[in-house]
């Protein structure tokens, strides 16, 4: 009687205010808890978590040492992963930040290149931008990752400077803008260790560039890559 009851009151609760998938505005079955099948289907995979010197590695080829880095989906625009990325960025859909960092942490979990990883970094926003967000949307994913494959994750890298959009940066520009924007934290023991750099989208690499060149001469002995998204 209780489970026929609670059934009639998620029924009556839909009615009402349906659950929508955040990729495609459609109302969600109840078989379906954040993303519909279809959308989570059809979000375009990489796979650059199989190989290496994929094109997310090549980005830093000559730039900066990296260990292994690899994006689980595309991002095309028009599609479900940008919509996903605009509610989770700019709708305060923190729920799919969880969503994004669980399948993340899936994927890097099943490859054999991220083996030795012992501490996730979310790439930090400025104080003053989180603050007018409310959150960083890296740091939720980050945070979904710590839950599902057990490893630590740290706040200890910091945003210095408030370098702004990079949306309509070149790729030179965009390198400026983040050249010196992050330092550690003071009370940090990061000497040898292996981490793993996560932020939601990709694009020139430059911001992910002055983030690990930070880590390295903070002693960090490897620095790898993972990302949701791939533009």
């Amino acid at each position: 009687m209780k489970e026929k009851l609670k059934y009639a009151f998620h029924c009556l609760l839909d009615l009402f205010y349906p659950k929508l998938c955040p990729a495609c505005n459609k109302n969600l079955s109840a078989e379906e808890e954040l993303i519909c099948i279809h959308c989570e289907l059809h979000l375009p995979l990489t796979h650059y978590f199989d190989y290496e010197n994929n094109p997310i590695e090549k980005l830093f080829w000559g730039k900066v040492k990296i260990g292994t880095a690899a994006s689980l989906y595309f991002f095309n625009k028009g599609e479900g992963i940008q919509r996903l990325m605009h509610q989770l960025k700019y709708k305060e859909r923190k729920d799919v930040g969880l969503w994004l960092g669980k399948k993340l942490a899936k994927e890097m979990m099943a490859s054999n290149r991220f083996n030795d990883i012992e501490l996730i970094i979310p790439i930090p926003l400025h104080p003053k931008k989180e603050f007018k967000r409310g959150y960083n949307q890296s740091m939720l994913i980050a945070k979904a990752m710590e839950e599902a494959c057990g490893v630590q994750c740290s706040d200890l890298l910091q945003r210095i400077e408030n370098s702004g959009s990079q949306t309509r940066k070149g790729k030179y520009d965009r390198w400026l803008n983040v050249s010196s924007a992050f330092r550690l934290s003071a009370n940090h023991s990061l000497e040898n260790k292996n981490v793993v750099l996560v932020d939601d989208v990709i694009t020139t690499g430059a911001t992910l560039e002055a983030a690990v060149s930070a880590l390295l001469s903070a002693g960090v002995k490897n620095v790898s890559i993972a990302t949701v998204a791939s533009a």
